[in-house]
């Protein structure tokens, strides 16, 4: 029987170097292998920084501060995608521009998701610090652009440019953090970077509420304004301070000049693919009622169209940008295939949670914030615990399926949520899968590169956190549409039991309106009449949603089953 290595790596030949004691191929086809493996996908006919000598040994305090200064960088992408939210009010009222405040809030996220995948093959020909500098600079124009915007159209342009450089800073400090740590600890610094983003997404709406409240560096151009010294700090750190190993496959091509660097790209796939993902995220953040529409359509043909003109370019590229070939190795596929149904259940829970909590439980949105405290502390004992446990042990298969069954149980507790569930409950609500998810995202990340050669665990990683965004993306969209259509026809016949008792049609037809669109009109607007039957339908609604959120996380753990475990090497070289 072949196994997985011979049936994608057809060019070896084992009868060469055999040892005698067994006849199975040695160390030296061992390592032949991995050289050959999807041999197509690597700069192989081109002199490589893997033997030039412009590398050199780091020592552990360069490697930590540099490591910190990208941390800082997530930190700042995090907040900068969630100032947003208390930000977007004063926004759209400088500019009377509430018909764009979709596309204020969005266009951060959608171009962050857009261009991440990209960055990972061209920082290959590059090299690490090149895009990083690069992602630091468009991140930081995106800022500027926003804080001196003088119309609604150049703050959404600076939110886009911020996006490109903000999906781009997680990326990078991700691959770039695996060409510096072996593989064994790479686990640990991978929960550093999670605490960095998610105190950043905790911490934006805050900073964003202070510069409105206090009318500091004039509002919310301050709270963009703040965002750029400590982005060029960031930039200067990683100039001076980055070095690679020797022989790092993340110093670039070595030898060949800008231009020709340039052909190596492969323009085709990268524009395909932009389109690909533009089309499918714009797609899928449309209202349900719109995406039969005109414009609904026309995105998904898009959509359809561009992907199979991907699919075909990254079969004939030389050098794919996103080379679909890893996906035929069994961890690769199941690791992002885990990533993308734990991702789409995590945000959905988190989004449709909220609303419980606000038109069920009749909590206030400062309230709420407290119940999600105590998930900020899971995930990062989560992700440090994973790490750690990585290092003591070189293992992460069983890690894997008890976090995933872990994750299984704690989003069965939501599905199982009632409005009267016990107040210290609800604080311990979210604990149990936040923590089995930032297991997962962190120990699948480390199976993921640890399935290919070292040479390929910048675009293993790109394909990892296009999975994630994908995931995200559809796990909100998916649950929202669920959630709204049964909200729509629960509400209509819960609240048109009314009718004849006093309430007339048009007076029915216009409190289901209300509640569809706001969930604070349950306790605040609606009359006193009719609470109960909109809790009652907000409830099985959300239940509807949580359910679907469970299945996503089953769906999870079964792509799990198609992990391997690979040895987590102790050193960069992997010997």
């Amino acid at each position: 029987m072949p196994s997985e290595s011979e049936r994608l790596i057809p060019g070896i030949r084992k009868d060469i170097v055999l040892d005698p004691s067994s006849e199975i191929p040695g160390f030296i086809a061992s390592e032949l292998e991995q050289r050959e493996l999807l041999q197509d996908n690597t700069y192989t006919d081109l002199e490589c920084t893997n033997s030039v000598a412009d590398g050199e040994p780091v020592s552990w305090t360069r490697t930590n501060v540099v490591v910190g200064s990208m941390s800082l960088s997530i930190f700042l992408a995090a907040v900068d995608s969630t100032i947003i939210t208390t930000l977007i009010g004063d926004m759209s009222a400088e500019f009377d521009s509430l018909d764009k405040l979709s596309w204020i809030a969005s266009s951060y996220l959608l171009s962050s998701a857009t261009f991440q995948p990209l960055y990972g093959k061209i920082s290959d020909i590059f090299g690490r610090r090149a895009l990083l500098l690069l992602a630091n600079v468009l991140f930081l124009v995106g800022c500027l652009v926003c804080a001196l915007a003088p119309n609604v159209l150049a703050l959404i342009l600076g939110r886009f440019i911020s996006g490109v450089g903000g999906g781009g800073l997680t990326t990078m400090t991700s691959i770039t953090t695996s060409d510096l740590i072996p593989l064994k600890s790479r686990g640990i610094y991978q929960g550093i970077n999670n605490l960095a983003f998610a105190s950043g997404s905790g911490v934006g709406s805050l900073v964003g509420g202070y510069f409105v409240s206090n009318r500091i560096l004039g509002g919310w151009r301050g709270a963009f304004l703040m965002q750029v010294p400590i982005t060029v700090l960031s930039t200067v750190s990683i100039h001076m301070l980055l070095k690679l190993p020797k022989g790092s496959p993340g110093l670039g091509v070595h030898g060949v000049d800008v231009m020709n660097k340039l052909r190596l790209i492969d323009w085709y796939g990268s524009f395909t693919l932009v389109i690909t993902l533009l089309s499918f995220l714009t797609l899928t953040s449309l209202e349900t009622d719109k995406i039969l529409t005109v414009k609904g359509t026309s995105l998904l043909l898009v959509f359809i169209t561009f992907l199979v003109i991907f699919i075909i370019a990254e079969k004939r590229a030389k050098f794919p940008i996103l080379p679909l070939e890893f996906l035929r190795i069994r961890t690769v596929l199941g690791a992002s295939l885990s990533n993308f149904f734990f991702c789409m259940s995590s945000f959905n829970s988190y989004f449709i949670i909220t609303i419980y909590y606000t038109a069920v439980m009749n909590l206030t949105p400062q309230q709420v914030g407290y119940r999600f405290a105590p998930n900020f502390f899971s995930i990062v004992l989560g992700s440090l615990g994973a790490g750690y446990y990585m290092r003591s042990t070189g293992k992460y298969y069983k890690l894997l399926l008890l976090s995933g069954l872990l994750a299984v149980f704690g989003t069965w507790r939501i599905v199982t949520i009632t409005p009267d569930y016990p107040v210290w409950a609800q604080f311990f609500l979210l604990i149990t899968p936040g923590f089995g998810i930032s297991v997962i995202i962190t120990a699948t990340l480390l199976a993921l590169i640890a399935a290919v050669p070292h040479e390929h665990q910048a675009a293993t990683t790109s394909i990892s956190y296009l999975f994630r965004s994908c995931g995200s993306t559809l796990g909100v969209s998916f649950g929202s549409a669920i959630f709204q259509h049964r909200l729509y026809s629960s509400l209509h016949h819960n609240v048109m039991q009314f009718l004849g008792h006093g309430h007339d049609e048009q007076e029915l037809l216009a409190i289901i309106a209300k509640a569809s669109h706001s969930s604070e009109y349950v306790h605040g607007d609606a009359p006193s009449f009719i609470t109960d039957a909109l809790v009652q339908s907000y409830d099985t609604s959300c239940k509807l949603s949580f359910q679907f959120c469970l299945l996503s996380c089953v769906a999870g753990l079964l792509s799990m089953l198609l992990i391997k475990e690979y040895v987590l090497h102790g050193t960069l070289d992997r010997k």
